[in-house]
């Protein structure tokens, strides 16, 4: 499980041109992403956001989980110790459900620190400040992901900026107010849609390969969960179902 943040008005810092631009205001509207996949890339859990507003506008007083995401709010929009411990008792609830036992690898930050103990969950923390080459969403799944967020904003970006110009078109340039920054703009509602569909994009493939890259399980385990998906071999099938 990792958490990173992302910035969804933020306007382009740089430009294809070399003639000087005006200051702009940078516009701090962020959520943050947490993350949470299966070494094989078999599974991949729902996207954990948090945003500063316990009741952001646009939800239109619907609760974020009647809407379909599962959303916390921070004064930053920031993980916290407290959030994280719902979190993770929510997830061993799933766990427990799946009858499943996972070791959940996390960076060694305070706020996953807790004291609690869970059922199906342990945790495991990274050595400090080798976050970078072993975690494996920073070894691309992030990547990946933000990749796929960028597409889909700058395609809607794009239809924004046709719908001016046909305004521009048809009113004409005098009559139509132009800020390039509100191109920009955009709900968190409609930010957490495109996460969500971001997310859908990112392969198993992409997800299994990123956890190689880190090294932290041989390849043999690699092979020998490939195979077992073969088979249709599950972490509960039966013996006789085997042999």
């Amino acid at each position: 499980m990792d958490e990173s943040a992302y910035s969804y008005c933020m306007a382009p810092s740089n430009s294809a041109t070399k003639a000087s631009i005006s200051g702009r205001k940078k516009i701090k509207k962020r959520l943050t992403v947490a993350i949470t996949t299966k070494a094989d890339g078999c599974c991949k859990m729902p996207l954990f956001f948090i945003g500063n507003a316990r009741q952001p506008r646009c939800f239109i007083s619907q609760s974020a989980s009647k809407l379909g995401f599962d959303y916390a709010n921070a004064a930053k929009g920031w993980m916290t110790t407290a959030i994280f411990r719902c979190w993770l008792a929510h997830f061993n609830e799933k766990m427990q459900g799946m009858d499943s036992h996972v070791l959940l690898l996390l960076d060694n930050a305070s706020r996953h620190r807790v004291s609690e103990q869970f059922s199906n969950v342990t945790l495991q923390f990274l050595p400090p400040n080798n976050s970078a080459h072993l975690q494996p969403h920073d070894a691309g799944i992030i990547q990946s992901f933000k990749s796929q967020m960028y597409k889909t904003r700058i395609a809607h970006v794009v239809d924004k900026l046709d719908e001016l110009l046909e305004q521009v078109d048809g009113m004409g340039k005098e009559n139509v107010k132009i800020n390039g920054e509100q191109l920009f703009d955009v709900n968190i509602l409609v930010v957490m849609r495109w996460a969500q569909e971001s997310w859908g994009a990112v392969t198993q493939a992409t997800v299994a390969n990123c956890w190689r890259h880190t090294g932290i399980f041989g390849e043999d385990i690699f092979e020998l969960v490939t195979d077992m998906h073969k088979l249709h071999i599950g972490p509960h099938t039966d013996r006789e179902q085997v042999v």
